[in-house]
């Protein structure tokens, strides 16, 4: 359910984008840096008003300058939200912004293939991944992190259609099943304040 933003939360999300803005790192492309407010702050924050509250432990994969993965954090405190990113300084970048902001996450620096091995497989309700991979790719990813029953929500580009195509296969593999698309009119994500709507596919993870 879409709730209004406190004015808290306003100067902490202007604080986390004016912080990607001033990074030397190279955390998102320059056209993204163009449209930090207008597209890419815009649809994490449709995004993350419109996650299920069932959702309590979440994992974002490929964080790099925190979209969606921070804005989870800010919009959802009652959440425990952890941050993934194979480049180490883009999760120094986040360690730092979210200590400076007073954000409460977990950020893990490391490959997800890697990580999924550890002691954080199988324990979250929901694993989040925007424009990181194609969904073949993303599957083998994201799924090992999953509780049984649990989901990803993969914001994804206009290709979509074609990609769940091309992991039909790999769905199979890894007992994950499409359960939400941008088709579905009772599970689209509708825009947000800014007229910015993500395009989610959710994945479900075999309960058995």
């Amino acid at each position: 359910m879409t709730t209004h933003l406190t004015d808290a939360q306003h100067a902490t999300l202007e604080g986390f984008v004016t912080a990607v803005e001033a990074s030397p790192h190279n955390l998102v492309s320059k056209q993204a840096r163009v449209e930090l407010r207008e597209r890419h702050l815009a649809e994490s924050v449709a995004f993350a008003q419109r996650l299920p509250s069932s959702a309590r432990r979440i994992l974002d994969i490929g964080s790099g300058g925190g979209f969606p993965g921070l804005v989870i954090a800010i919009l959802r405190p009652d959440t425990d939200v952890h941050l993934l990113d194979s480049t180490r300084k883009k999760a120094e970048f986040l360690r730092t912004v979210a200590a400076d902001l007073g954000i409460t996450v977990a950020v893990h620096n490391g490959r997800a293939e890697e990580l999924a091995r550890t002691d954080l497989a199988g324990t979250f309700d929901v694993v989040t991944a925007r424009a990181v991979a194609s969904l073949d790719r993303l599957i083998p990813w994201t799924l090992p992190f999953l509780r049984p029953g649990g989901e990803v929500f993969a914001i994804k580009g206009e290709r979509w259609r074609e990609e769940l195509a091309e992991a039909t296969a790999v769905l199979d593999r890894f007992g994950g099943r499409i359960v939400g698309s941008p088709d579905d009119d009772a599970l689209a994500i509708p825009p947000g304040e800014e007229g910015v709507s993500p395009l989610v596919v959710r994945i479900a993870r075999s309960s058995t």
